[in-house]
């Protein structure tokens, strides 16, 4: 059988060695120019590939595999219909571990993933995390475990064709990534396949887009967002409190994570209080709303992970009153930003601002007359909200944007206000 593999990065790469190894031919075709190691990997697989085009050569395939990038409208991909799909679908039709819990959502996904990971390896399960979070699924055909924990994007619901999903879950769903999607509809409809695709489907109550659409679903199980005091380190669920010590998870988009965590431990079969104790020691991935440092009296918080309006306006909810210098830069996402202002005005006392998001945003802010400052870098940024902010209060980067306008990603922009902040403390 021949596989055209379109695009080459990381999940592709890891696909096109199984394939081979399988006895299958393979053709790659990269939008971008190769470097010569990847050249050099295809000619030592004996895989044929062009490069700086996408032609109609992928249609000679007898499956299209399409990297998550790979846009809806493409041109040539757009032809090929039931040929097309994705290396979750190939791998998992190889093979399928015990249980598949696939996990999507606008915000709060990776995280998530992570803290069911970390909770299931605690309790002694065989378990590995792939999928969107940056560990290709290809990697699952050398290992052998009974549960699986896949983090699935939008881009790859939409592609992919039919996966054998035992748990299913949607942990919110917010306008994002209309910059791929073509409208807010086509891109929840693709969060929805999760539950095409799952057996049991667990979702967010409290969300009111998702609330409905899993009203057309079977064997579903909602979940609310946890009640919690962090002075007496106890949550409340169902009613029933429950000590908790982990000040991390006490953020709160965490609390929703921790929710649907503890949902679909139970449905393994764990207790709440089970479940909740293989969770005390559980640290989330950096850059989600992390606390960086305390300089006279101000808290800097980097939340560099934030790239949407939606996840910023959760950031914000963490805070009470109006103690908040907001940090708002990156590459915008077609996105309203109405909703992103009202709630500036009603948590922030001043926002900066930088790189593309700046130009996108700075009218509305000036509208809605909030005080503001617009910078050319991270470290005028940075310093101009810390002159800004007051002993007590909060300068927070939660970008509301992509990161690619100035920085590689995410995790590069978060370092280097981390990098700053640790500057001032120096300074």
């Amino acid at each position: 059988m021949l596989y055209a593999l379109v695009g080459y990065g990381i999940s592709n790469k890891e696909l096109c060695k199984v394939l081979r190894q399988l006895g299958h031919n393979v053709f790659v075709s990269e939008i971008r120019l190769l470097n010569l190691e990847e050249k050099t990997e295809l000619e030592s697989l004996g895989v044929e590939y062009e490069e700086g085009q996408n032609s109609d050569a992928i249609l000679r395939a007898d499956r299209i595999v399409v990297s998550p990038s790979v846009k809806p409208d493409h041109p040539v991909v757009s032809k090929a219909d039931e040929k097309v799909l994705t290396d979750l679908d190939v791998i998992l039709a190889l093979k399928k571990p015990k249980v598949v819990i696939g996990i999507t959502g606008t915000n709060g996904k990776t995280t998530t993933c992570s803290m069911l990971t970390h909770a299931l390896k605690k309790a002694g399960k065989s378990v590995e995390c792939l999928g969107n979070i940056g560990n290709p699924i290809a990697k699952l055909v050398e290992k052998d475990i009974d549960y699986l924990v896949l983090e699935l994007s939008s881009f790859q619901l939409f592609w992919s064709r039919k996966l054998p999903i035992d748990i299913g879950v949607i942990t919110n769903i917010k306008p994002n990534h209309l910059d791929w999607h073509p409208s807010f509809e086509h891109y929840y409809r693709s969060k929805l396949k999760l539950f095409d695709f799952s057996s049991i489907r667990v979702y967010n109550s409290q969300d009111p887009l998702l609330s409905s659409l899993a009203m057309s679903y079977d064997n579903t199980v909602g979940f609310d967002r946890i009640k919690a005091n962090k002075q007496e380190k106890t949550i409340e669920l169902e009613g029933k409190l429950y000590p908790f010590s982990n000040a991390n998870l006490y953020t709160t988009q965490n609390l929703w994570n921790l929710s649907a965590v503890v949902q679909v431990l139970r449905i393994i079969g764990f207790q709440i209080s089970e479940a909740l104790k293989l969770l005390e020691d559980f640290t989330p991935p950096k850059h989600r709303m992390q606390f960086v440092a305390e300089i006279n009296g101000v808290s800097f918080y980097n939340d560099s992970k934030s790239t949407s309006a939606a996840a910023t306006i959760e950031a914000l909810e963490n805070f009470e009153d109006k103690k908040v210098v907001l940090i708002l830069t990156g590459k915008g996402k077609n996105e309203n930003y109405e909703p992103l202002i009202n709630k500036i005005c009603e948590k922030a006392k001043a926002v900066v601002m930088f790189g593309e998001m700046a130009s996108l945003i700075k009218d509305l802010i000036e509208k809605a007359n909030v005080q503001s400052k617009i910078v050319e870098n991270m470290d005028q940024a940075v310093k101009e909200a810390f002159s800004m902010a007051e002993p007590g209060e909060v300068v927070l980067l939660s970008p509301a944007g992509a990161s690619f306008d100035l920085y590689k990603n995410y995790t590069e922009r978060g370092e280097h206000f981390e990098r700053v902040v640790k500057s001032l403390l120096g300074g």
